[in-house]
């Protein structure tokens, strides 16, 4: 498991549930995990919550982690993985001006360094050397050092960030030297301890080092090392990493091209989510070893599953970045997880005993009821769940639809197999009313109905040509060429992608295309790749996907960019006409946009509760809602209501 910052220490203190979260990844089957970043010394600090490696102080609990991993299972490792941030450190958070190789502004931090000098240098290698003694001395196996994602190490061997003109600048060895000094000074102090490090595969910024570069990078640092962890770009690019649209293993032939180029051991990394994946690269001789970060948080158990067979079983990462990522770049909210409710909060959550066998009666198949559903099956209740379509899923049925999202399906294939699993009853295409709920009798009843949306009170809204934003994914409404969306939050801005590419090639007729040399690449990849129909989405608010998560907002909105997707934002829409919509710009000041095909509607949803108020009227049968019915919510909202619920009752 990669070093993933959990937002779990405090005061760079190792805390019981920063221990109990590798606790149960150590018991669910890890060969190895990787622990931090622990930043060195206070000018490599990233985030309040992060682990600190800088004094003797930190020891003790260091040693607590180390000891109670190796208690979990015999044969697990654990790593240190030491971080320094240099130009990436945020000067509110060190409180001082960040370091690094050049005075280079960075656009991550959004400040401009201060250019190290020969002292700093000799002082930050101390200071790894340091922290590497440290972490043998607390129990740990092996110490890798953080030299990716733009960090310092980066910092120094790119020709972007590093235009120093002494010893430690200029050409690629004048550049290697702060790594090959530092790591020389490490090995010299910890002997006989293994030392990995964690490289970008590129750096997939311009002016920086590609693949080719790293190449030669990887060659030359290989002979000082035990191992490479290699994962691909900067917090900076502009190239997705780690969002659910990036394909599964897209990376792993960074990894590939420095095992061609090394002699030591390669460990991949970056959206490999599934034992089958991980096997295939293994055997194509890619990687010696996977690194699985999400995965993991999803699963703890992921490792000992797949040894097993039980595959099926394996609660999948969807790659959403809802709880990891995007709390992460929040700064100092703990990590959580979409799909695992007990991530980060072990000790708090564990499956409670049952004490008495209830008859429960769970009203909608979406993702919250599923969820309470599999708790509570898990527990022992005879659980129930009707849905009044012929399918499982609810409104997860919708999201997986738009361009780049395709994995939230995968929740629906995991429920499906839980449901058989833990012997739920299942019935769909059932209408629910009050008098099947009496005539049901359940000792309990989970409402989780979601929500309808909202129809904004516009002149011409209810015109033959306007539909609900859902109504398209569903394939129950038209694409027009000319297209209108009213409300730019999270499902306008992916409806805009969706229609804008409608009627495109596949992915797969592309290949064939250009395989057997029918079209021109250039011709297929416009085909491919292009926008075929116009968007125009009107937002009230003055900012765009209002309930998108930090880490996946920037790339939708590129991609609308890229589209030729237009957002007018700060506007009022004032009518619907035949083939027109009219609206206030920013400055009040009316226009339109005419020839229109189509208007849709993505203007929020209400709960769809109308149940609610009867069963709570009826005696002996406790009613709790779950999910949308409740308040609109993000799924990860709904399915941690969810495992609550269904643990408690």
């Amino acid at each position: 498991m990669p070093a993933l910052n959990l937002n779990l220490a405090y005061e760079g203190f190792v805390t019981k549930k920063l221990i109990d979260f590798y606790v149960e990844r150590a018991k669910g089957g890890a060969g190895m995990l990787i622990v931090g970043g622990c930043y060195v010394d206070i000018y490599g600090k990233g985030v309040p919550s992060m682990i600190s490696i800088e004094s003797d102080e930190y020891i003790p609990k260091l040693i607590e982690l180390a000891d109670a991993v190796h208690k979990a299972r015999d044969d697990i490792k654990i790593c240190a993985q030491l971080y320094h941030g240099g130009a990436y450190t945020f000067p509110q958070i060190i409180g001082r001006t960040p370091i690094a190789p050049s005075a280079v502004y960075s656009k991550f931090s959004k400040t401009t360094p201060r250019e190290m000098t020969l002292e700093d240098i000799k002082r930050e290698q101390q200071a790894f050397a340091d922290a590497a003694v440290r972490a043998k001395e607390a129990g740990f196996d092996a110490v890798e050092i953080c030299a990716n994602a733009g960090y310092l190490f980066t910092q120094f061997v790119s020709p972007k960030t590093n235009i120093r003109t002494d010893e430690y600048g200029g050409s690629l060895e004048n550049r290697l030297r702060f790594p090959i000094e530092t790591i020389k000074l490490i090995r010299s102090s910890v002997n006989d301890f293994i030392i990995g490090y964690r490289i970008s595969g590129d750096d997939f910024v311009p002016k920086s080092n590609t693949y080719k570069e790293k190449a030669i990078i990887a060659e030359k640092l290989s002979k000082y090392l035990d191992y490479f962890n290699v994962t691909g770009g900067w917090h900076e690019t502009k190239t997705p990493q780690t969002t659910m649209d990036v394909p599964e293993g897209c990376y792993t032939y960074l990894a590939e091209n420095i095992k061609n180029n090394v002699s030591i051991p390669v460990l991949a990394s970056n959206r490999i989510n599934n034992p089958e994946l991980a096997e295939h690269i293994l055997m194509a001789g890619k990687a010696d070893a996977i690194c699985m970060g999400r995965p993991l948080i999803a699963d703890p158990f992921l490792p000992m599953k797949a040894k097993k067979g039980e595959l099926r079983d394996i609660m999948v990462c969807i790659g959403c970045n809802q709880g990891c990522f995007d709390s992460i770049f929040k700064i100092v909210q703990p990590i959580s997880c979409l799909r695992n409710a007990r991530a980060a909060n072990e000790a708090r959550t564990e499956l409670k005993p049952l004490k008495e066998k209830k008859k429960i009666m769970i009203i909608g198949a979406g993702p919250g009821g599923l969820e309470a559903a599999r708790v509570a099956g898990m527990r022992g209740h005879e659980v129930h769940i009707f849905e009044k379509d012929d399918k499982i899923g609810g409104l997860l049925n919708i999201i997986w639809i738009p361009p780049g999202r395709n994995e939230f399906k995968k929740m629906i294939d995991n429920y499906s197999y839980w449901i058989q699993k833990y012997g739920i009853h299942l019935h769909l295409d059932q209408e629910i009313t009050i008098d099947k709920i009496k005539e049901f009798n359940p000792d309990v009843v989970f409402l989780a109905t979601g929500s309808k949306p909202i129809k904004p009170s516009i002149p011409g809204i209810d015109r033959e040509n306007v539909f609900w934003a859902n109504d398209v994914f569903s394939g129950d409404a038209p694409v027009g060429k000319n297209n209108v969306i009213i409300g730019g939050g999270a499902t306008g801005v992916e409806l805009a992608i969706y229609l804008a590419k409608y009627g495109n090639i596949s992915l797969e007729t592309f290949d064939f295309l250009t395989f057997y040399k029918a079209l021109e690449p250039e011709v297929a990849l416009k085909m491919l790749q292009g926008g075929r129909n116009k968007v125009t989405v009107l937002e009230q608010l003055p900012k765009l996907g209002s309930a998108l998560g930090k880490t996946t907002k920037w790339v939708l909105l590129d991609k609308c960019d890229a589209l030729g997707v237009k957002f007018l934002t700060s506007v009022i829409v004032k009518e619907i006409g035949e083939n027109y919509v009219s609206y206030l710009d920013a400055k009040d000041k009316e226009q339109m946009i005419n020839d229109i095909d189509m208007v849709y509607y993505a203007t929020g949803v209400e709960p769809n509760d109308d149940l609610f108020k009867e069963i709570k009227q009826l005696e002996n049968i406790k009613v709790t809602k779950i999910g949308d019915v409740r308040e609109p919510q993000t799924v990860l909202e709904a399915v941690h209501r969810a495992y609550k619920i269904g643990n408690s009752i």
